[in-house]
């Protein structure tokens, strides 16, 4: 069993998917990846394959917000707490 004390706080940028705006030109489509950074606990080996965030932590195991990254999809990853 996971304890609360296993949780680090963690930035992780991420490529996303995204649309553009409504009717668009095809030649005015860029080639760049929308990059989203998103912050919270990471809760370990939850989701094979994913990084899984939490916003908040509670009391008995419980957790709120809860975010799956794709790994393929980051960018990096800087921990913002240390054990």
């Amino acid at each position: 069993m996971t304890k609360q004390t296993d949780y680090l706080m963690v930035l992780v940028m991420w490529k996303d998917a995204h649309a553009d705006e409504s009717w668009a030109h095809v030649d005015d489509i860029d080639d760049e990846p929308y990059i989203v950074r998103s912050v919270g606990w990471r809760i370990p080996n939850k989701k094979r394959g994913h990084i899984t965030l939490a916003q908040s932590i509670g009391d008995g195991g419980h957790i709120d917000h809860i975010l799956h990254i794709p790994k393929g999809m980051i960018v990096s990853q800087t921990f913002l707490t240390t054990k």
